[in-house]
């Protein structure tokens, strides 16, 4: 009867302890998937990026091939921000041609506004500051515009990819 007791106490302690260890993931340490497509965000700690607005720098991984393409949040001027993000690959002549071709020397396969996924919802992400992993994150049109990259399309002739991604990991980087 006692162990029972203790075993439900300590069960009832464990889930909070696992729910606190959730929220400490920071976005900058988190990993995200898309679940159709198992195309993977890795976000990592900004040191010194050139970008004075970046607030957020993360890699995407193309399944099924070695490819990490750079991308990063950035949060516009003014009253009333919101965060961009931009995810880029080597260009092609098509893509020069398209302007696509930005300062980084690289293009932009997919840009747009990136929203955070809660349970109640989408919303806009927090702030420029230590942001806290939000559940998921939602790229608009990122299905679309990374399904018709050359770089997945190869690996993936078959594949397809949605919109939303979510949290996975977090690391201790």
């Amino acid at each position: 009867m006692i162990t029972r007791k203790l075993a439900f106490v300590f069960l009832g302690l464990l889930g909070p302890m696992q729910a606190a260890g959730a929220k400490e993931c920071l976005l900058s340490h988190a990993t995200y998937r898309e679940l159709r497509s198992g195309a993977v965000m890795q976000f990592r700690p900004i040191d010194n990026e050139p970008a004075a607005l970046t607030a957020e720098v993360f890699s995407l991984t193309v399944p099924h091939t070695d490819i990490r393409l750079p991308a990063d949040i950035t949060w516009t001027n003014g009253k009333n921000s919101f965060p961009l993000g931009t995810i880029r690959h080597a260009c092609t002549d098509d893509d020069r041609e398209a302007g696509l071709e930005d300062g980084s020397g690289l293009c932009r396969i997919w840009d747009g506004q990136v929203y955070a996924l809660t349970g109640g919802g989408a919303e806009q992400l927090n702030s420029r500051e230590a942001t806290p992993a939000p559940k998921g994150l939602l790229l608009p049109d990122f299905g679309a515009a990374f399904t018709e990259g050359a770089d997945f399309a190869k690996a993936n002739p078959e594949g397809s990819a949605w919109d939303a991604f979510t949290l996975t990991g977090c690391s201790d980087e």
